[in-house]
């Protein structure tokens, strides 16, 4: 992925859970992308072994996107919601069936589902995806219609992502959401969209590279820009400069975003200690934490307490997720199941 940051998984920003616990991700997973119905069992038993999700998701009008880390092999079955989704895994594999049919996606090869349309996906062990629901797209028959511009389809993903480590804030990440939604109905659209002209990329100047990845590894010190600049084969003009032409941020600009998400993603891993929003933001270098909420607002568009209460609703769902033992196949596997009724129903 062309990206110079430490980004350790799709869009960090908007990170929603962090989890050991399978029957909570299973249920933040249908709460986030409101799938009919889901199910997962895992590949190789749970026992003795330690899970690990994470779930990103973010949403503009017309579109939503999900960013997933599973560290389990694992069977995901169920029936898409009322519109197209597009999944692309972009580290691990992806065997989807869907009807009779079935389709091998490795890294970065996009696949498509229909409204309604029921599927079974194999995870391979360790996997990234990145998911997109196109809330205009409600028919069927868009899977022909993407394929026929795979490669542009390809671009206009690839492009996204690589800009999603920079979102200024939670402005910029909608109308980024705003303009892939655009991008991919002119795709399919009667006017099929010319061959995109090249772009700069962050990673073609090694010394910029090198000055985001130094930011990155000193969050937590005291940052001198100027010392940045100079180990990176820049003066501080330059600096100033070029982070501006590529990320459209100065590097106080961009310290102050890293520092953000960091405090955030650790008041949702620390949740179920109960760390509290003013330890987090003392630790991230925000002495004022009505400073800090402010900040963190324009960010993410939400106030920290409402970071919290959706982990709290996330957590409060689990109960609707029934853990099945399949003895057919071993004591240990698990099945998870969960649907938007009252009560959930094992998937024969």
């Amino acid at each position: 992925m062309d990206l110079c940051s430490s980004q350790e998984f799709l869009l960090e920003h908007f990170l929603r859970l962090d989890t050991s616990d399978p029957e909570i991700w299973l249920s933040a997973l249908q709460d986030r992308t409101h799938l009919p119905i889901i199910s997962q069992k895992f590949v190789v038993p749970l026992a003795n072994t330690i899970f690990r999700a994470r779930l990103s998701f973010v949403s503009s009008h017309s579109l939503n996107a999900v960013g997933i880390y599973l560290n389990k092999s694992s069977i995901i079955s169920g029936v898409n919601m009322s519109s197209t989704a597009i999944i692309m895994p972009i580290a691990g594999r992806i065997d989807f069936e869907t009807g009779s049919s079935r389709y091998v996606c490795d890294p970065w090869k996009p696949f498509v589902l229909d409204p309604h349309e029921d599927f079974r996906a194999t995870l391979s062990g360790e996997t990234h995806i990145f998911a997109i629901q196109l809330n205009a797209l409600t028919g069927r028959g868009y899977r022909y219609f993407f394929e026929q511009c795979q490669a542009q389809l390809l671009d206009a993903l690839y492009l996204f992502l690589g800009g999603t480590p920079f979102f200024k804030n939670y402005q910029h990440a909608q109308k980024q959401l705003e303009n892939l939604n655009r991008v991919l109905l002119e795709l399919i659209g009667p006017g099929r969209l010319p061959s995109a002209e090249p772009r700069k990329k962050i990673s073609d100047d090694r010394r910029i590279c090198k000055a985001i990845a130094l930011i990155n590894e000193e969050l937590l010190l005291e940052i001198d820009i100027e010392s940045i600049a100079k180990r990176s084969g820049l003066s501080l003009r330059n600096l100033h400069y070029l982070m501006h032409d590529h990320i459209g941020q100065s590097p106080y600009q961009y310290v102050r975003g890293r520092r953000l998400i960091k405090a955030r993603q650790a008041i949702i891993q620390g949740y179920s200690e109960k760390t509290t929003i003013a330890q987090q933001a003392m630790k991230w270098g925000f002495l004022h934490t009505g400073r800090f909420s402010k900040y963190y607002y324009a960010a993410f568009g939400e106030y920290p307490k409402d970071t919290l209460s959706v982990l709290a609703r996330l957590e409060k769902n689990r109960r609707n997720v029934k853990v099945l033992r399949d003895q057919a196949d071993n004591a240990e596997s698990r099945w998870l199941v969960c649907n938007t009724g009252p009560t959930c129903n094992a998937i024969d």
